[in-house]
């Protein structure tokens, strides 16, 4: 993800220009405020939640605090033009008011940059503006759901936007590798203007335009008395991408001790094409088992045995893995069973005479096949939710051996329309709303990585200490990396 993030490619054109709203007013406002102490931003607090003309002498018994010391913080804060004072009264702005209503909250310990911080950021631009700056329909009813939809709907839509959005000055691109290569996904305002050699006025002009593009967000740490700038991707994304990373695919250590369900990577059509080249040379006398399964009678069974490599399987699972085979072998009209003996047609002639690559190749597309053992979860099977079932085993790429259980923690395969990771409003708070899964979903994900793929090579699956893992083969990588 992050590696994907330091690669912009310049293709879309930025058309952010703060020139276009008061933005110098923002920038010293965003001064002052990085200079807030504890005191300063009880005052604020206070008169903010006061009414519009409060006495002096009040916000000092109110909050405890001297008269003198609530005078300091007056003197800061009438820069800002949220309010003017005399000797006994203090006078607030009601525009102003709401303007730091708004900023007040970046200082609470609880408070996220979020999409509705990004919503109160938009309000301080003309209306107007948006529509330019955004590339979005001017006779949209809604211009933040707009924006939502362009630019930040699926997490596939907000990275396509970020890699394709340039920015002239590439020490806006360096703060973005920054921050995005940061283990916690944040970075002090303070070593960045060190690092680029900013003052502090470029520093908060270039987080308007970091925020503007909806790349960063500002906000604040209390540290002893002192609050200070850190900088931050949008909640939002940074929770997905904490969740990716936190559900990273981990390596089994000990890959010497997995037992493998067959020993190759195409040991499934190698067996199947075992009973192919049996019935080749007489056809096939089959029985039905007492669980239903169709295999070879028991004495041809027995002379076929030899020829498997390495069929370490207890009785039961010897049959449930020979019936496959054969119903593997039918579904895809290699053979046929008439008059309880499996015979071969033409194509499996042809079938025979490919290579293991190809024959697995031809199992894995071959528009008759299918899942056999889904059971419940078998209503699930359609084209769509089985293809995004497969390109979940991407995340397991180049990892070796791994669990299934650390691999399904991450996984997020849309199963149906509902399940498609969207940014959602849940109660007060937006998210990048993960799919959840039944149990019935969870067996028909597991069926398609351990049946469905294994027959086609494109993973070998296995077993450590009684838990059930698998690997992605050449061929698999080969197909699903991204």
């Amino acid at each position: 993800m992050t590696s994907l993030l330091m690669e912009l490619s310049p293709v879309r054109k930025n058309k952010i220009t703060l020139c276009d709203y008061d933005y110098q007013k923002d920038i010293e406002n965003r001064l002052l405020m990085s200079q807030f102490t504890s005191t300063d931003l009880e005052v604020l607090e206070e008169i903010l939640y006061s009414s519009l003309s409060t006495p002096i002498k009040k916000l000092a018994i109110s909050l405890e605090i001297e008269e003198q010391k609530v005078v300091a913080s007056l003197e800061k804060l009438s820069k800002t033009g949220l309010l003017s004072y005399d000797a006994e009264t203090v006078f607030t702005d009601k525009d102003m008011r709401k303007y730091f209503e708004a900023q007040i909250q970046k200082f609470d310990e609880d408070f996220v940059p979020g999409m509705d911080f990004l919503q109160s950021l938009l309000r301080k631009v003309p209306i107007h503006i948006l529509p330019t700056w955004y590339s979005i329909p001017r006779t949209s009813n809604n211009i933040f759901d707009s924006i939502i939809e362009k630019y930040l709907f699926t997490p596939q839509i907000y990275q396509r936007y970020i890699l394709e959005l340039t920015f002239p000055d590439p020490v806006l691109q360096g703060i973005i590798d920054d921050v995005y290569s940061s283990k916690d996904l944040e970075v002090s305002g303070a070593q960045l203007i060190e690092k680029y050699g900013l003052t502090k006025e470029q520093f908060e002009e270039h987080m308007l335009h970091l925020e503007f593009n909806f790349v960063c967000c500002l906000g604040y740490k209390k540290i002893d008395d002192q609050w200070h700038e850190k900088v931050t991707p949008f909640h939002e994304w940074k929770e997905y991408i904490t969740f990716l990373k936190d559900s990273d695919v981990p390596s089994i250590p000990n890959e010497e001790k997995v037992q493998k369900k067959r020993p190759n990577d195409y040991s499934f059509v190698q067996d199947m094409a075992i009973i192919l080249e049996k019935a080749k040379k007489q056809p096939l006398v089959m029985e039905r088992t007492e669980e239903g399964y169709l295999i070879p009678q028991r004495k041809v069974l027995q002379s076929l045995l030899g020829s498997f490599s390495d069929l370490h399987f207890e009785a039961s699972a010897l049959e449930a893995y020979i019936h496959s085979l054969v119903a593997k072998i039918q579904l895809i009209k290699l053979a046929e069973v008439t008059d309880k003996k499996l015979t071969l047609n033409e194509r499996a002639h042809e079938w025979l005479e490919m290579r293991l690559e190809s024959r697995a190749m031809f199992l894995y597309r071959h528009p008759l096949n299918r899942p056999l053992t889904l059971g419940a979860a078998e209503s699930i099977c359609k084209e769509k939710p089985l293809r995004e079932a497969e390109k979940s085993i991407a995340r397991a790429i180049n990892k070796g051996w791994v669990l299934f259980e650390d691999f399904f923690k991450g996984v997020s395969a849309p199963l149906s329309e509902e399940g498609y990771i969207c940014l959602k409003r849940l109660g007060r708070t937006w998210k990048y709303a993960l799919p959840e899964y039944s149990t019935d979903e969870k067996h028909f994900i597991k069926t398609v990585v351990f049946d469905w793929l294994f027959e086609a090579g494109i993973v070998q699956v296995g077993t450590i200490d009684e838990k059930d893992c698998f690997r992605v083969t050449s061929i698999g990588q080969s197909l699903f990396a991204r």
